[in-house]
């Protein structure tokens, strides 16, 4: 059954890298993704320039698809993050494939459902692998948790922007008070799961898109106190994850010594 998930892990993949380039491409004669996302653009919608952390994201994720499958000839019991993920990770991707698709179709309440799963799948993959709960070796902490948290710290700040495009599409606007409030609780939860969980490296992806959020506000003029607001509790996440990196360093299960190699 590893060898099946491992095979299943990298085919996954493969599928979500290259659906989402047939579909950025426009080869099947879609509209590109940030003009339908201008189209129900709103003060949640962070910058362009936001979203090149898919190349990162992406990168990690393919080095984290070739180490979890690098005993498929020869089979290693410590090797056990295939057998811990079992069908999570392709659930995960196969809903990153269809994503994009989905949402330049503009059926954007079904992309929304879509981005959800896709982002409670990998929470439970974190789950399932103990991430944060456990001390990693520098590889597993490199090639599992690193692609991992900063995949599932992205796509939680996506899928709030992609509800309030969804309340768009319905004619709902989301108000810069509803905004903020939102920023904030987000910030507060991130934060919790920094004391509880120690999930550092996730917090890093949604500050990204918090800044991205606050200067697209200041760039167009639309919302000073969303602005200010995003740009805070980017700061404030940014030093929580300093502050929690000098106390603990890799070890995340409350111990201050130096991870193993």
């Amino acid at each position: 059954m590893k060898r099946t998930w491992q095979l299943g892990n990298a085919l996954a993949l493969v599928f979500a890298l290259v659906a989402n380039f047939l579909t950025g491409a426009q080869i099947l004669d879609l509209p590109p993704i940030n003009e339908v996302s201008d189209k129900y653009a709103t003060y949640l919608t962070p910058a362009g320039y936001a979203f090149s952390i898919w190349t990162l994201i992406y990168l990690l994720l393919i080095v984290f698809a070739v180490y979890q499958a690098r005993d498929l000839r020869d089979p290693r019991d410590e090797n056990d993050v295939p057998l811990r993920l079992g069908p999570l990770f392709i659930i995960a991707s196969i809903c990153n494939g269809l994503w994009t698709y989905v949402f330049v179709k503009e059926w954007v309440g079904l992309s929304v459902i879509v981005l959800l799963t896709l982002t409670a799948t990998l929470y439970a993959a974190l789950w399932r692998l103990g991430v944060g709960t456990t001390r990693p070796s520098t590889k597993d902490f490199l090639m599992v948790w690193l692609p991992l948290m900063l995949y599932t710290g992205w796509v939680t700040a996506a899928s709030i922007v992609n509800i309030a495009t969804y309340l768009d599409s319905k004619d709902v606007t989301v108000s810069p008070l509803a905004s903020t409030v939102v920023i904030v609780v987000l910030t507060a939860a991130l934060l919790f799961l920094l004391l509880k969980r120690n999930l550092r490296e996730l917090l890093f992806s949604c500050a990204w898109a918090l800044v991205a959020v606050g200067l697209r506000q200041l760039q167009l003029s639309q919302s000073t106190s969303v602005a200010i607001v995003a740009l805070v509790c980017a700061g404030v996440l940014v030093l929580a994850m300093l502050v929690h990196a000098m106390a603990r360093g890799l070890s995340y299960d409350g111990r201050t010594e130096s991870a193993p190699a």
